[in-house]
């Protein structure tokens, strides 16, 4: 499965569209992490994106936040929700390690939820963005 920030993804500020590139760009990584059930390599970018997330959700939040963003606490629930979730993945791939059904749950869900919300719920903040 190839993962790739693309132009309509885009909401333009750059601070969280450098972001957003870094992200895509460790999930490539993930992904074949993941392919391979390479252990290792899987722990560290479930850690990597578990206080990057933080990060980035932070900095959107505090633009929304200073925008008066009308959607501010809806996209702040997606955040906490991706959070928890991505916590569970890791703490089941840490117990019972990377069997081929976590691999496949963890691959699907965090790419598919990825590039749905950048090019969902963040275009539309940037969208909103632009106007004030």
């Amino acid at each position: 499965m190839t993962v790739s920030f693309t132009r309509s993804m885009q909401i333009g500020v750059p601070e969280i569209d450098q972001q957003h590139r870094e992200l895509f760009a460790r999930l490539g990584g993930f992904d074949d992490a993941l392919g391979r059930g390479d252990r290792l390599e899987i722990e560290a970018t479930f850690g990597f994106l578990r206080e990057y997330a933080l990060v980035h959700f932070e900095c959107e939040e505090r633009l929304m936040r200073e925008a008066d963003y009308p959607r501010l606490e809806a996209h702040r629930a997606i955040h906490r929700t991706f959070v928890e979730r991505l916590e569970a993945l890791s703490r089941e791939h840490a117990e019972r390690g990377p069997s081929a059904f976590l691999r496949l749950r963890a691959r699907n869900w965090i790419v598919v939820w990825l590039t749905d919300h950048v090019g969902g719920e963040d275009v539309a903040l940037g969208r909103h963005l632009a106007t004030v």
